[in-house]
């Protein structure tokens, strides 16, 4: 995908979100369309990089989805809330803005709800967030990668290989098992991409770099893991520290 059409992508991002926040702000906004707002912030983020170069939108982009993110768990019930459908809150560890992030630990529901999440993909949120971010003891974490293989019923998931590597400390373990998930993700979104599954807005942003991943990075690095300097989908500028001030009520305000 070249870069001809992302300007529009952000534009049309950026403008989707200041109709929804224009709503939301007298009326609390459903998790669907939070979900879309912290989306566009990522694609309008990712898509603000690759024209740039720079880091600076990128991470600010990435710090306003946290943050609408938080503000959503912050009032609404339990009934509400989906702990598997936090990819916001890999926005917010990816921008450096840890704060953020552990306030959408603490926010998040601490229970599964059956008919709506995979087992695995509501362990692996709870692991990280239990980790690094609400003071869970090794043995909850390990009771909770325990759970996570028994769901799992013999298939191959990358990320609890990264789970297992990061508690144990293992830097090894974990550069192998992430590299084999930023392969895996791959994959998918090239096959996504040849039977025409996957929105051009979608490939062109987040297709080409992962959140999670470099999510993932900056947990390692928290615990003294050394890193490549790069990772397939996750360049080395995207890495660069923030270089702007978080503010809680960001997200408010689509204009840098």
């Amino acid at each position: 995908m070249t870069s001809d059409r992302l300007p529009l992508f952000v534009e049309v991002a950026l403008q989707e979100n200041q109709r929804l926040i224009s709503r939301g702000l007298g009326n609390d906004l459903p998790l669907k369309e939070v979900l879309t707002l912290c989306q566009n912030f990522r694609l309008a983020g990712i898509g603000a990089l690759f024209l740039s170069a720079t880091s600076d939108a990128f991470l600010w982009r990435l710090h306003q989805s946290g943050r609408c993110f938080f503000h959503f768990l912050s009032r609404a019930d339990d009934g509400e809330k989906l702990t598997s459908k936090c990819l916001p809150f890999f926005d917010a560890i990816a921008a450096g803005d840890l704060d953020t992030a552990r306030e959408i630990a603490l926010h998040a529901k601490r229970f599964r709800e059956p008919d709506m999440e995979y087992p695995e993909d509501f362990l692996f949120v709870e692991f990280l967030m239990q980790r690094y971010f609400l003071g869970a003891t090794d043995d909850t974490c390990n009771e909770l990668l325990t759970h996570y293989e028994a769901a799992l019923q013999g298939a191959e998931d990358f990320r609890l290989g990264i789970c297992r590597a990061l508690l144990i400390g293992d830097e090894a373990a974990f550069g192998s098992e992430l590299s084999g998930f930023l392969s895996a993700r791959n994959d998918s979104i090239q096959d996504l991409s040849a039977n025409g599954s996957i929105e051009q807005e979608t490939l062109a942003t987040e297709g080409q770099l992962s959140v999670e991943g470099l999510a993932l990075i900056r947990l390692a690095e928290l615990q003294g893991f050394s890193t490549e300097e790069d990772y397939l989908n996750i360049p080395s500028i995207a890495r660069e520290p923030s270089a702007r001030p978080f503010q809680r009520d960001s997200w408010r305000s689509t204009p840098l």
